[in-house]
């Protein structure tokens, strides 16, 4: 290094750009020269803090950051029970930014029309999130501390969605009026459609917009829908990735009879089975996945109808085993698998063994409604009884074995009244009016916003 610095700078004050001599360098220059090259040999390349604090985007001139990014990704790939991996990380920088800036439009809408949110409001928001997700109180919290992560981006994404409802509501609210006739009619068409299959499905919404690459949403529906064949749970990757109003319900669209969804959907939720999911299922405005999540006769005026599934709450072993592990580590992480069910003679003792994987996914995994588990968990769990631990099961980044600590059985909803009917079917269409005039604010929104992507 030192011979190149003295050869360079020494033919540097003997040539002149013509290749002339000089009589000799000027001090000052060689002093210029100097510093020059000294800037560019020690000059420090960019440190990871200084990476993450580099601007992915600007939403009408207010910044989000790579660590706002990576902070997200970081807890969707946690919450959603995906691996870890660059190539999952990768695959969803362009979904996660999306909604952030979308948050950001939403907000920024919302406080130019003077809408506030409480904090009591954001801790209840949270409270209800942990609730959706299974987790006990306290659990996001927990899992900030356990990623390292600053709870200010969540924050403001439960602040965003409470202050979006709000402007929402008080925009459109007044302009929606139900009347008795489209009541009628609703309930008429339900009467008439008595005795017809009818489908409980949920979804997982991928926007294909104007900067989202088809071909890289695909394949983003396609990784998602890999994990959660391979156990990740549906509802808590809805939450996560789903760009419909349905996410915040883990994207519960609720009951629908044949007709009521678009001809493509329809198509492909008739061949499923309750448990099946399918997809991608492409449109013009995007990508779906699908989950039916149970079948019904129609049968409006049907006592004791199911008001929720069964849940469980579910613990859970996890030996990690890296990506294309040698058949002989398989064996050997199967046979300490093994070792753990033999001493899981209750749920505490399963805990305390299952502490020693060093797993961070092993131990609680929340309360679920049977029907919203992956297909592969619902097999496993479907006949298990309390307190005993399940076969060892091979997934995409390890093996699993899984308890069942607590099963609830159906619980039964009271017979409606006809007023109480027409009160359900009232409020029923007013979510699905203001549902529509949402999409449609934030469609133009979007439209008038100065957004520089630049990742």
């Amino acid at each position: 290094m030192t011979g190149h610095f003295s050869s360079s700078l020494a033919e540097c004050a003997k040539a002149s750009p013509g290749g002339r001599p000089h009589a000799r360098a000027s001090a000052p220059a060689i002093l210029f020269l100097l510093f020059a090259f000294i800037l560019t040999v020690i000059s420090p390349r960019p440190t990871q803090a200084q990476s993450q604090l580099a601007i992915a985007a600007t939403v009408n001139d207010q910044m989000i950051s790579m660590l706002d990014v990576e902070a997200r990704i970081a807890l969707s790939i946690n919450l959603a029970e995906l691996p870890d991996t660059p190539d999952t990380r990768r695959r969803l920088v362009g979904q996660v930014l999306r909604s952030i800036v979308d948050e950001k439009l939403r907000l920024q809408e919302a406080k130019s029309k003077e809408i506030t949110v409480s904090r009591r409001e954001i801790e209840r928001a949270e409270k209800d999130f942990e609730r959706r997700a299974g987790m006990q109180p306290g659990g996001l919290r927990a899992i900030f501390r356990k990623l390292g992560l600053d709870s200010s981006s969540f924050v403001e994404r439960l602040e965003s969605q409470i202050a979006w409802g709000k402007l929402v509501s008080r925009r459109y609210m007044p302009t929606i009026d139900i009347g008795d006739k489209e009541i009628d009619d609703y309930l008429a068409d339900i009467e008439r459609n008595k005795g017809k299959p009818e489908f409980l499905v949920s979804e997982i919404f991928l926007p294909t917009g104007a900067k989202q690459n088809l071909d890289q949403v695909r394949a983003l529906a396609n990784r998602l829908m890999q994990q959660i064949n391979q156990g990740a749970n549906f509802s808590a990757v809805a939450r996560n990735f789903s760009q419909s109003a349905t996410a915040a319900r883990g994207g519960n669209l609720g009951w629908h009879s044949a007709g009521q969804l678009p001809r493509e959907i329809d198509a492909v939720i008739g061949r499923m089975a309750p448990g099946q999911i399918a997809g991608p299922v492409e449109m013009p405005e995007g990508v779906y996945i699908l989950r039916l999540e149970n079948r019904r006769a129609i049968d409006p005026f049907r006592e004791n109808a199911p008001e929720r599934p069964d849940t469980i709450t579910l613990h859970q072993a996890h030996y990690p085993l890296p990506e294309g592990a040698a058949n002989l580590l398989v064996t050997a992480t199967m046979a300490r698998a093994n070792d753990l069910i033999a001493g899981s003679t209750s749920c505490d003792a399963f805990d305390a063994l299952a502490k020693q994987t060093g797993s961070p996914l092993s131990g609680a995994l929340g309360t679920f409604p049977v029907n919203q588990l992956s297909s592969q968990l619902q097999s496993i769990v479907a006949n298990l009884p309390v307190g005993r631990p399940s076969a060892p099961t091979r997934t995409a980044d390890g093996i699993i074995v899984v308890m069942v600590c607590h099963r609830a059985e159906t619980h039964k909803q009271k017979v409606m009244t006809p007023a109480e009917r027409r009160d359900e079917v009232r409020e029923r269409l007013i979510d699905e009016r203001l549902n529509l005039a949402a999409e449609q604010y934030l469609r133009n929104l979007r439209r008038s916003a100065i957004v520089d992507i630049r990742l």
